[in-house]
C-alpha cells in the first residue's frame, strides 16, 4: 500500500501490543524504545502511530494507513476494532455511521468491565489530540441539525468532527465518560495543552457519599504534574518491618511533595528506615531499576501520627504536608505551580497508584470539593471529595485548571468518618505553606516544616503494607 514502510525483515514472534483482554493499554516504555531486530505487523504498527511513543510520532493518517492494510476480505482485525470507530469520528473512513462508532465506544463504556471500559476512555482521549477541542456556550448546544431541540448544557469541553456553515458537530462527554454526539451553533476554541482528558468520569449530579469514579490511565496526561510511588521502609518496636507506599509528585528536579502520614507507620511507633521513589511506575520495569534514593524528608511541624487514633482528624489532616529531596535529580519539563484553591470552580483532578488496583498503576479521579472544616493555628482548610480513594492514593496531589494553567491546591490525606461525613479530605494550600514549601526547596529555613530523621539507609526486608 502506497506509503507505508519497506518490510523487509522477517516479522516479530511477539506481537508489541498487549492483547484486549489485557489490563495493559500500551507496551512497555523499554519496548517502545527499543529498535527491532524485526518487522511488526501491521496490527502493531496501526496502534503504535495511533499512540506514539519511542521512535513513532502519533499520526493517525499513518495509523489508518497500517489499519487498511491489515483489513482482509473486508473484515477488520479484533484488535482494530475500536480504531475503526476511531477513524470514521475522524472522518478519515466510511465503514460505519458516525452514530455506530459512537455506539461501540458506549458500548465499551458501559460493558461493567473496568478495564475495557478505562481502554475506550483512553482511546476516546488520544483521539481528543487528532481533533479540534471546543468549549460549548450556554444555550447554543442542540440534539439535531436543525436547531430544533435545545440541550441544557453548561460550557463544557467537546470535541468538533465536523464544520457546516454555522452549525458544528460536536462530541460531549456525559458522566460515565461516553460520549455523545450534539449539534452547536457557536463554541469557543480550547487550550489544547492545558486541557485535562475530555473524556473523564464524574461522580453522579447530587451523589451522596463518595463515588467510586477512578479511572484507569497508561500514560501521564501532558497538562497533569509527575507523580510516582513513595516507598517508605520502617522497623517497628518489635523489630518486624513495615512498608507504606504513598503517591507522591515531583515539584522541582530534586523534590516530591506527599502526606506527612507516609513518614509514620499506622501506630506512629518504630524508626524511618529508607525512602524510596519510583519515578516511573508506568515503564513496568522491576521496582530496583525504577527506584531513586530519598535523601531527606520535612513533615508539617504540627504532624502527630498519634492525632487520628485520638479522634483529632481536623489536626491530623490539617497537617498532612511533607517534602523529600531526592539524592539526584530527575527531569522535569515544568515547575509546578502551588496556589490555594478556587473555591469558586468545585472540580478538582489528582493521579494516584492506589494499593486497591494492580501494582503500580496509574488511576485518575475528576470529584467536586467542598469545605469542610476551616484550618486554624497554621493548619490547612480541610476539603471534602465525593469521590472513593484508597490506601496508596495518599499523598497524591490535587489540581485545578485556573488561569491559563494547570495548579497544585492541596494534598490527599485520608478518608474522614463520623455520624456526618464519609469521604475522603484534602490538605489546601494556603499562603504560608506556598511561602515555606518555597523556602525549603531553595535551602532556606521554614516556620512549618521540621526535617524528618532516616536512621539507615540500609535495606530491610520487604513487607506487605
Amino acid at each position: 500500500m502506497a506509503g507505508l514502510e519497506p518490510k523487509e525483515r522477517a516479522g516479530c514472534k511477539e506481537a508489541l501490543f498487549p492483547a484486549a483482554t489485557s489490563e495493559w493499554l500500551l507496551p512497555s516504555k523499554k519496548m517502545l524504545d527499543a529498535t527491532p531486530s524485526c518487522a511488526y505487523s501491521n496490527i502493531d504498527l496501526a496502534q503504535w502511530y495511533f499512540w506514539g511513543g519511542g521512535n513513532h510520532a502519533a499520526n493517525i493518517e499513518r495509523s489508518h494507513r497500517y489499519a487498511l492494510a491489515a483489513v482482509k476480505d473486508d473484515r477488520w482485525p479484533y484488535e482494530l476494532a475500536l480504531l475503526h470507530a476511531a477513524f470514521v469520528i475522524k472522518g478519515l473512513d466510511k465503514g460505519l455511521g458516525v452514530d455506530e462508532a459512537l455506539r461501540r465506544f458506549q458500548r465499551e463504556i458501559s460493558s461493567g468491565d473496568d478495564v475495557r471500559r478505562d481502554k475506550a476512555l483512553a482511546m476516546l482521549n488520544q483521539l481528543s489530540e487528532f481533533l479540534p477541542r471546543v468549549l460549548t456556550t450556554a444555550g447554543a448546544v442542540y440534539a439535531d441539525a436543525k436547531f430544533k431541540k435545545p440541550i441544557a448544557l453548561p460550557p463544557t469541553p467537546a470535541l468538533q468532527i465536523s464544520h457546516r456553515g454555522s452549525k458544528r458537530q460536536i462530541i460531549v462527554a456525559d458522566t460515565s465518560g461516553a460520549p455523545i454526539l450534539y449539534w452547536a451553533g457557536k463554541v469557543l476554541a480550547a487550550e489544547q495543552s492545558q486541557q485535562n482528558a475530555v473524556f473523564q468520569r464524574s461522580p453522579a449530579k447530587d451523589a451522596q457519599g463518595a463515588d467510586d469514579v477512578r479511572q484507569q490511565l497508561w500514560r501521564v496526561p501532558a497538562a497533569m504534574p509527575r507523580s510516582g510511588v513513595l516507598l517508605s521502609r520502617f522497623k517497628r518496636d518489635d523489630g518486624s518491618p513495615y512498608e507504606s507506599r504513598c503517591t507522591a509528585t515531583q515539584l522541582a528536579p530534586q523534590w516530591l511533595i506527599s502526606a506527612s502520614h507516609c513518614l509514620f507507620t499506622p501506630e506512629g511507633s518504630g524508626s524511618l528506615v529508607s525512602i524510596k521513589f519510583i519515578a516511573e511506575p508506568l515503564s513496568r520495569r522491576s521496582d530496583d531499576m525504577a527506584t531513586m534514593i530519598v535523601s531527606g524528608a520535612w513533615r508539617h511541624r504540627q504532624h502527630r501520627a498519634v492525632d487520628q487514633h485520638n479522634g483529632e482528624l481536623a489536626h491530623y489532616s490539617g497537617s498532612d504536608i511533607a517534602l523529600f529531596k531526592l539524592s539526584t535529580s530527575l527531569h522535569l519539563d515544568r515547575p509546578a505551580v502551588l496556589a490555594e484553591p478556587n473555591t469558586a470552580n468545585h472540580w478538582i483532578d489528582s493521579l494516584a497508584f492506589p494499593n486497591d488496583k494492580s501494582l503500580n498503576t496509574l488511576w485518575a479521579s475528576r470529584c467536586r470539593a467542598r469545605l469542610w472544616q476551616a484550618g486554624v493555628d497554621n493548619l490547612s482548610d480541610l476539603f471534602a471529595l465525593d469521590c472513593f480513594s484508597f490506601a496508596g492514593q495518599s499523598g497524591a496531589v490535587l489540581t485545578q485548571y485556573n488561569r491559563g494553567q494547570r495548579q497544585i491546591i492541596g494534598v490527599l490525606s485520608s478518608r474522614i468518618y463520623n455520624d456526618s461525613i464519609n469521604q475522603p479530605v484534602f490538605a489546601a494550600l494556603n499562603t504560608a505553606l506556598i511561602r515555606d514549601i518555597k523556602a525549603v526547596l531553595a535551602g532556606r529555613s521554614s516556620e512549618l516544616f521540621v526535617a524528618v530523621p532516616i536512621t539507615s539507609r540500609s535495606n530491610l526486608a520487604a513487607a506487605k503494607p
